[in-house]
Order: structure tokens, then C-alpha cells, then sequence
């Protein structure tokens, strides 16, 4: 497996990693190599019985550079211990991996996580050089159908395409008993009993729009809507290049007067699954996604879901007014509207989060994914 960075440090792509290597760890022998930025980090070390390497990786071109031959000298030293590369995401690290790969007559696949960020067409417009080792691929993984649609329009071979969703497990991420265990939840996380409490889970940068979820809950404190907060949930350190500071600036200095009564600020949160039991509403505000995992963790534990409307995303998963309602991204008076209506109906939440978990379990359980991936990793292989 090749990642962008590896537990500790998480995001909705490197769990779903972990969720594949964990199921499948006694029917295949895994190995991790990814990279850290925090020198303190670098090490070969095991994480859950799996073997992984993390490379220090820096924004200067010296540190790429360096990058670049300490994963050359990876491949040299273990070229004889792994059959095939899965990668999870594309970069323009992903060169060099692919490169070796390919030199040492290795199979593989590259895992499409975003839309607009690992898809063909978008690797298409980063250059000749990282589109050409791109279609170096014998596999391709698309999560949702929006990765269909762009990597049919690029003229690539069907045969290499593998539709296979993220999954969830479903008994990890469960529904709180009743109101007892959620109120002593909230009692150990730090969050307050007497109030309804709406959940974001992500970066807080210009694709996720946690600013857009602020935006439409201030409107609820004009409205006759019960008393609400919001718990946020995702990296907010300046410097990362997924993190935008001036979403930070507004968001900080929006709710100063509400922090820890009415909002809630939580850094990289790792097991999450108390959190969707102690909130009443997950909203997803992005603009863009892959198959948003978060949104299926929330919908697992029957927490009631509102989400932007993403073509061949969301749209896949989530059918309005049954499983969670749907909102076009970008216009904060109907997520508003969408909050105030939820949030004042009881029922409807009850039914909204009862049909989230049997979608979940239905179409997106860890044990179906991993099969899938498995059982391509055989085909690849030859192997009966």
C-alpha cells in the first residue's frame, strides 16, 4: 500500500486504507510506505501488525529530491518482498513509485479518491509526465460513478476500470441505544446535554466549506429553532496546503463568543464513531468528493445526514426526503432551511437516520469492499 501519510495522521482515505489492510490482514500480507513532515516521525515501525515505512517529506525542491531517492532505495532494499502497488490517491510522488514499479515488474493499481484531484482528466492537466505514468496503471479503482464518467471521456480502457465504493464497518459506527447513552457520551467528550448539536467532520479548507455550514447555523440563531450548536471535527494548522486560513480567520473569529458553549473545535479525532452518536445532524458542505466516508460513518450510526448534491456522489448514495436531504453546494439559505426543518422534527429525523443505516449496510459494508479488492488482487495475480 502507498499512502500520503499513515496512522497517526488520518484522513478519510488513509482509514479506509486501514479498514482494507485490517480485514483482509490473514489473507494478505501488507505493507505500508508513506510519507510524514514531521522528521520526528521517521521511522519502519509496525502499525496493527503491518509493516510501515514512513519517508520525511518537506516543501523544498532539496526535500522532494531526497524524497525521491529514499523511495528509490525502498524499492532496492524490498523489491523482493511485495507482488503488487496499491496506491491510494495519486501525486507527483507517485512518479518515482510507479517508475520502479514498473522497472521491477510489479503490478498496479491506482485507488481514484477525489474528484479533481486523482481523476484522469486531472492528472491530464498536471503535465505530460505525470499523465504518462499514470496510464502506466494496470488497475484503476473509482469509488463512485463520477470517476466512470471522466475516466470514460478520457478514452481509457473499460477493462481496467474497477467500480468499487469505500466501506464502512458497520459495527464499529452503530446508533446510540437511546437518550441515557447519549447524554453520558456528551458527558465524556466535553459537550453539553440540554442542546442539539450538528456535526462536520473535515479540513477546514475551501473545498470542505465548514463556512458555509457557520453561515447557515448563525441564520438558526435569529430562527424559533431549539437551542444548537455545532461540533467541528478536522485539522485547522496553519501551513498545510489543504488548510485555508482565511477559512480559519472567518470561522475563529465568527464564534469567539460561542467557543465551548455553542461551538466546538475538535483536532484530528481518532476512534470518531462517539461523536455521530452524541450529535443529531452530520452536514457535508464540500464541493467536490470521492465517496466521502465520513458521510457514511454518520449515516452507519442512523445519524440523520445533510448533504451538497455531487453528481455521481452523493446523488449515488443518498435519496432525498428517505436517507438524508440534499442541498446545491454554495447556497447557505437552504441548508438553513433544510437545518430548521430537522432539527424541529423529531420523527423525521428517526426516519431519515433508520434508512441511512440500512443503505450502509446494504451497499457500503467493509466485508463487501474488501472481498472486491481481494479478489482483484487474485486476478491480477493468476490466482485461483
Amino acid at each position: 500500500m502507498v499512502t500520503g501519510v499513515y496512522f497517526p495522521e488520518v484522513n478519510g482515505a488513509i482509514l479506509q486504507c486501514m479498514r482494507i489492510v485490517n480485514t483482509l490482514k490473514n489473507k494478505v500480507l501488507f505493507s505500508v510506505l508513506t510519507s510524514t513532515s514531521d522528521y520526528k516521525k521517521v521511522s519502519t515501525n509496525m502499525v496493527n501488525n503491518t509493516k510501515v515505512t514512513r519517508i520525511l517529506l518537506g516543501s523544498s525542491k532539496f526535500s522532494l529530491m531526497l524524497h525521491a531517492i529514499k523511495t528509490t532505495l525502498f524499492f532496492l532494499k524490498n523489491r523482493n518482498n511485495f507482488d503488487i502497488v496499491h496506491l491510494h490517491g495519486y501525486s507527483l510522488r507517485s512518479v518515482v513509485i510507479i517508475f520502479w514499479a514498473k522497472i521491477f515488474n510489479k503490478k498496479i493499481i491506482i485507488k481514484m479518491t477525489s474528484v479533481g484531484h486523482d481523476d484522469p482528466e486531472f492528472i491530464y492537466k498536471r503535465g505530460r509526465a505525470p499523465y504518462y505514468f499514470y496510464l502506466l496503471s494496470d488497475v484503476y479503482i473509482g469509488i463512485s460513478p463520477a470517476f466512470y464518467k471522466i475516466y470514460s471521456t478520457m478514452g481509457l480502457s473499460r477493462d481496467k476500470y474497477h467500480e468499487i465504493p469505500n466501506g464502512i464497518n458497520t459495527m464499529e459506527f452503530v446508533p446510540v441505544n437511546n437518550n441515557k447513552e447519549k447524554s453520558s457520551i456528551r458527558l465524556k467528550l466535553g459537550l453539553p446535554k440540554d442542546i442539539n448539536l450538528i456535526l462536520f467532520v473535515g479540513h477546514f479548507s475551501s473545498r470542505k466549506s465548514p463556512d458555509h455550514l457557520l453561515k447557515a447555523w448563525l441564520k438558526l440563531l435569529d430562527s424559533s429553532t431549539p437551542k444548537t450548536g455545532i461540533v467541528f471535527i478536522g485539522r485547522t494548522d496553519r501551513g498545510n496546503f489543504e488548510i485555508d486560513d482565511g477559512i480559519i480567520d472567518f470561522v475563529k473569529l465568527s464564534t469567539e463568543k460561542y467557543l465551548d458553549k455553542l461551538i466546538f473545535f475538535r483536532e484530528n479525532i481518532y476512534p470518531i464513531d462517539e461523536y455521530y452518536k452524541a450529535c443529531d445532524v452530520f452536514v457535508l458542505s464540500s464541493s467536490s468528493e470521492g465517496l466521502p466516508n465520513a458521510l457514511l460513518e454518520a449515516m452507519s450510526c442512523a445519524l440523520p445526514v445533510i448533504s451538497t448534491r455531487l453528481e455521481g456522489i452523493t446523488d449515488w448514495i443518498i435519496e432525498h426526503k428517505f436517507n438524508g436531504l440534499m442541498y446545491d453546494y454554495g447556497d447557505v439559505d437552504a441548508l438553513y432551511l433544510l437545518l430548521e426543518s430537522i432539527l424541529q422534527d423529531t420523527k423525521l429525523r428517526e426516519y431519515l437516520g433508520f434508512n441511512a443505516r440500512k443503505t450502509v449496510c446494504k451497499e457500503f459494508a467493509i466485508a463487501n469492499t474488501a472481498n472486491k479488492i481481494h479478489d482483484l488482487y487474485n486476478d491480477l495475480l493468476e490466482i485461483n
